[in-house]
């Protein structure tokens, strides 16, 4: 692939970096001369797009978990964020907070095999399932395995939902669908997905009910994304945290398209239409399908070493300087990866070298605000796309007081389409977040609305879903889609990304880019920091929230 020609740019950023940071020196990182709507001018196209050329280059290697691509980004963002006039934000003085991760690659050595009264047939990887692996063992089977339909694979008391009864699925594969169920408005918040829908949840109540594996039924439509995304991101090497010691483990985590599943059910003689329609009355036990699968894994461990990067800007008040506002961006994508028409890297542009960009630029105006009470935490984690590891072990080992920690907003991907009335605020409704955000966004003419595909569950799915699992108010903002200029052309831009870009080689920085709405979004976020830092009260969560007892 060409690389792209962004040395001249990336220049002139770094000389206005330069020209507008406090210092560099910690002693500089108190409050500067601007107003905020002084301040927000610094937020600009050329400073998003010369980082976004920086961090999605091809010297990056698609930055890739534990390599050098990964070091290079660390090293970069650190940079700016000193340059800015941050201050090391990790407990030992220094920028970075280590985390240890596991690297797991799965290799199929047996390939999934399953046999019924209706036959055999064999399944081909990666293009009817995927396999890897659940624990950090070097190698998982199933043999003869019963596979067992356990409709949505949720237990869940406070909605009268248990897809499990008494039915044992110790040693078994459980065969599951994706999302949850959305029929009902009364139960599961109808078609908005929560975090029983996520394939994450089905693999952690699969482990703590002793399966021997479990296979997630993919749908475009339930997961939000074409089953290639499933092929590119876990027919890699796999990312862990440690794993404590009796954490429940499952030996394989797998997928399969809609097709495979369909076969699979068919030669136990059952329907699987029929099956979902019986699993949407909640409450049915387990149907034995009569089918056993086989199935082998070998794993290759080791330990890889990345961190995520932390810069401070203090507060200025005595009485609350010891509180946080956190703003959240990560930093890595998948590195090297499957050609594609000759294409190996995986530059990440858009997800979320963008982002990242985002949060230097916030931090640049930041650090010239003349009040900022509460103190900012500028937050680059690692290992995002392997299960949001950076941003747990951070929730898990904060580098301040946990209870100090009071909002945190999260950017993955800006809007690099065209600007837009709208700004959509994944969370809308679920903490005062959302309402500061609103009147910011009203009092500029736009309108803050909910997640425009609440049923894709995106409010559990990036880095902000972490501080909320530790009772942190928090949230995400995402592009909106009622564009201002050519709207039917923008339009189709944006769903392209999704359908054909996302996690792809072609998620690069283009010339087309268009800014405009980048700039607008994170202008709109930085008054949101900025309120936060400096409203008399912090941040709460809607009464009633599932994350409200959580504080």
């Amino acid at each position: 692939m060409a690389r792209t020609n962004h040395s001249l740019a990336l220049a002139a950023a770094t000389i206005a970096l330069g020209a507008a940071a406090c210092t560099t020196q910690p002693q500089a990182a108190t409050s500067g001369l601007n107003s905020p709507a002084q301040a927000e001018d610094l937020i600009t196209g050329d400073i998003l797009r010369a980082h976004v050329a920086k961090l999605s280059s091809d010297d990056l290697q698609g930055r890739g978990v534990g390599t050098a691509g990964d070091r290079k980004a660390r090293t970069y963002i650190a940079q700016q964020l000193q340059q800015v006039g941050c201050v090391p934000g990790a407990a030992d003085g220094s920028w970075e907070q280590p985390v240890p991760i596991l690297g797991i690659q799965s290799k199929v050595t047996t390939p999934l095999r399953a046999a019924g009264k209706n036959g055999e047939a064999a399944f081909e990887a990666p293009f009817d399932y995927t396999a890897v692996a659940g624990s950090p063992a070097q190698r998982a089977a199933w043999d003869r395995a019963e596979l067992v339909f356990v409709g949505y694979g949720i237990d869940a008391p406070e909605q009268q939902w248990d897809d499990f009864g008494d039915f044992d699925v110790t040693g078994k594969v459980l065969l599951v669908m994706n999302n949850d169920p959305a029929d009902d408005p009364a139960r599961f918040a109808g078609n908005t997905r929560l975090y029983y829908g996520r394939w994450s949840y089905k693999f952690e109540e699969a482990a703590r009910r002793g399966a021997a594996g479990c296979i997630v039924i993919h749908t475009n439509a339930s997961a939000g994304y074409p089953f290639q995304v499933i092929q590119s991101s876990h027919g890699r090497e796999n990312f862990w945290l440690p794993f404590p010691d009796g954490r429940p483990t499952l030996g394989v985590r797998s997928w399969c398209s809609e097709d495979a599943a369909r076969k699979l059910c068919g030669l136990g003689g059952h329907d699987l239409d029929e099956l979902r329609t019986r699993a949407e009355q909640g409450n049915q036990p387990p149907v034995s399908l009569g089918v056993n699968v086989d199935l082998a894994i070998d794993n290759t461990l080791r330990e890889i070493e990345s961190a995520n990067v932390l810069g401070v800007l203090p507060g200025t008040d005595p009485e609350v300087r010891d509180e946080y506002v956190v703003l959240t961006a990560h930093f890595d994508h998948l590195g090297v990866g499957k050609p594609r028409n000759g294409d190996d890297i995986y530059n990440g542009a858009v997800d979320n070298a963008s982002g990242c960009a985002g949060m230097l630029a916030l931090a640049r105006a930041a650090a010239t605000l003349r009040e900022r009470r509460r103190s900012m935490l500028f937050l680059a984690v690692t290992a995002e796309e392997s299960g949001l590891l950076g941003s747990k072990h951070y929730a898990e080992n904060p580098t301040v007081d946990r209870e100090k920690l009071i909002a945190n907003v999260n950017v993955d991907g800006l809007n690099v389409w065209g600007e837009t009335k709208d700004i959509e605020f994944v969370g809308y409704g679920k903490n005062s977040l959302s309402d500061v955000a609103r009147e910011i966004a009203e009092a500029r003419g736009r309108s803050l609305k909910p997640d425009s595909h609440p049923d894709r569950g995106y409010f559990y799915r990036s880095d902000h879903f972490n501080f909320a699992r530790i009772g942190v108010p928090a949230a995400y903002f995402k592009a909106g889609s009622e564009f201002l200029d050519r709207p039917a052309g923008r339009k189709r831009m944006k769903a392209s990304y999704t359908t054909v870009h996302y996690h792809q080689p072609t998620d690069e920085l283009a010339k087309w880019w268009n800014f405009k709405g980048a700039v607008s979004d994170m202008r709109v976020l930085f008054r949101l920091l900025a309120r936060t830092s400096n409203d008399d009260a912090a941040p709460t969560w809607t009464p009633g929230d599932e994350f409200e007892k959580l504080r």
